[in-house]
């Protein structure tokens, strides 16, 4: 298991380990078991796609936009947020209520990290080094490039990106 500390703290790490067969990033607070998430190789992906825009939405609130609202789905339950008043990206797991009446109306867990924007920028300068080191992850595709989903039946049933649709019994 390969461990990267982020940012001066040194409360937040990332980790690279196998589970299950396969590799996974696991960026969490030490000794805190409720804030981490976990990105097996398709999360991954999904996450390296999102990064530009992540920073784009962190480079506005640092620039003091008051209207930075970025909420971002990159797999599973798992969505990835900036936004103003928090100077922070938070990566954290979203749940849908029992009673909820559509696919929009989700909430956050406890289940998550969020990365002080020091922090932030040391995860982005991590990237190249984690896929340098693991080719698996490097070579990772989001699931919406899987052959799965060649028509709309195969996304839809897709748990990766549609994790809520079997709580509204569709």
């Amino acid at each position: 298991m390969k461990i990267y500390q982020l940012g001066t703290a040194g409360d937040r790490i990332v980790t690279v380990k196998k589970s299950q067969g396969q590799l996974v990033v696991t960026v969490k607070v030490k000794d805190d078991e409720n804030k981490f998430i976990n990105l097996p190789p398709k999360r991954w992906a999904a996450f390296r796609q999102v990064v530009d825009d992540i920073n784009k939405n962190v480079k506005s609130l640092l620039e003091g936009d008051q209207n930075v609202k970025f909420l971002q789905h990159i797999g599973g339950a798992y969505y990835v947020s900036v936004t103003s008043g928090y100077r922070c990206v938070d990566f954290r797991k979203w749940f849908q209520p029992y009673d909820a009446k559509d696919l929009g109306d989700i909430k956050p867990t406890i289940h998550g990290v969020a990365l002080r924007l020091n922090e932030w920028t040391s995860l982005c300068s991590l990237i190249d080094t984690i896929n340098t080191s693991h080719s698996t992850l490097a070579t990772a595709l989001p699931c919406y490039f899987n052959d799965d989903h060649v028509n709309e039946q195969g996304w839809l049933n897709c748990a990766e990106c549609h994790p809520f649709l079997v709580n509204l019994g569709q």
